[in-house]
């Protein structure tokens, strides 16, 4: 894809609750409760960060208003993450953010391995993607998807790239830590009935609403 089209592909990013920066501090806070969950550091001022795949800069914002050191690589820059070595030294990043980016790839195999170089001992990939298992009815709505992915399948890709513990979840927004831990926790998030932005005035408890079809792994180095 080239820059023109990346930059086109941006503009039309949905936005899920009031503005691009509330969705990305959504996600902030998300996969620090998910850290803090599995009882692993927080992204916090002394956290060396890299968002893999940065599109908008968002998230790059929000960590910089943080006074988070981040860095960011994205595809409407010129790099080919299927082909080119990043340009960053081994050992470098304490976090690497690799949110919807993997199942636009073909082949991801060298920028997870890419990943794994830069990262520090006991570094953290985190990687969030939909779960075929219940997005496939939308997957392919968007046309720049070309990869799909089942619990099972991102847990092999990432382990023969050299992340061997892998802690994969439902990429649930502000509900609570142990539907991360129940049986069927994919399914059950699947069908949690209703959006934030639906049946506002039936009398839903706040942590029945949002059903999710996306997961979130953490991977160690």
């Amino acid at each position: 894809m080239n820059k023109q089209f990346f930059k086109k592909y941006l503009l039309g990013y949905e936005t899920y609750f009031s503005n691009r920066l509330d969705d990305v501090n959504r996600i902030f806070i998300n996969i620090n409760r998910l850290l803090d969950h599995k009882k692993l550091s927080e992204i916090d001022k002394n956290s060396i960060v890299l968002d893999l795949g940065s599109g908008d800069g968002s998230f790059v914002e929000l960590c910089k208003e943080k006074g988070i050191k981040i860095s960011s690589v994205d595809g409407s820059q010129g790099v080919n993450f299927e082909k080119d070595q990043l340009n960053f030294n081994d050992n470098t990043f304490d976090f690497v953010i690799f949110n919807s980016v993997i199942e636009h790839l073909y082949s991801p195999n060298n920028i997870l391995s890419e990943a794994n170089r830069i990262l520090k001992s006991n570094g953290i990939l985190i990687t969030i993607t939909p779960n075929f298992e219940f997005a496939y009815k939308k997957f392919y709505d968007d046309p720049t998807h070309v990869h799909p992915y089942t619990p099972k399948s991102l847990d092999k890709i990432l382990s023969v790239n050299g992340f061997l513990k892998n802690h994969l979840f439902p990429n649930l927004i502000n509900k609570p830590k142990f539907m991360w831990d129940i049986p069927l926790k994919f399914y059950l998030a699947s069908i949690l009935p209703f959006r934030n932005h639906t049946f506002k005035n039936l009398p839903i408890p706040n942590f029945l609403r949002g059903k999710s079809t996306s997961m979130i792994s953490i991977s160690i180095k």
